[in-house]
């Protein structure tokens, strides 16, 4: 008897763990086909806009990013402190960008200091007059437009009278 009610016992303890690993089972499906190239492609003739400076002044404003942000947050790095404090005074200003903007950094963590202060002093500006770029414009971009974020090749674009001549020629 005693043996009948063990097999049972251990019958009804398989068929329970049994319905028990059911539950946990993921199922999967995978079908495919030859593919037929199908993503799309676009050629995208690029935009030019300028840029417009909002005032002839200069802002000077500071940013205060709380010390627990600036070092965990944001890793402790300078880059991302002056990307957030050139982000927040465009907030404040309204503008798209800061033209020339110049970063004055203060944090003294031996003093203790419970915040970064980020004084940032520049040019706001905004951007105007989107258009797609003219056969003109994609020259000018085809012989090497340097950006301001390639701060080793920055150089004024100059367009002299003489350049203006030879190409009406």
């Amino acid at each position: 008897m005693k043996k009948i009610m063990l097999t049972a016992l251990f019958g009804a303890m398989f068929v329970m763990g049994a319905s028990a690993q059911k539950v946990n089972q993921v199922q999967y499906q995978e079908t495919e086909a030859n593919l037929l190239g199908v993503t799309a492609n676009a050629a995208v003739r690029p935009l030019t806009v300028e840029l417009k400076i909002k005032s002839q002044q200069r802002v000077r404003e500071v940013v205060k990013i709380p010390r627990t942000i600036a070092l965990f947050a944001m890793k402790g790095d300078p880059a991302n402190w002056r990307s957030y404090a050139v982000y927040e005074v465009s907030r404040r200003q309204n503008c798209d960008m800061l033209v020339a903007a110049t970063f004055n950094i203060k944090y003294d963590e031996v003093a203790g200091d419970n915040e970064v202060e980020v004084e940032v002093v520049g040019y706001p500006a905004d951007f105007v007059n989107w258009k797609t770029a003219t056969d003109a414009d994609l020259e000018w971009i085809r012989k090497g437009v340097y950006t301001t974020s390639d701060r080793t090749a920055i150089s004024a674009a100059v367009r002299t009278e003489v350049e203006d001549n030879v190409k009406k020629r």
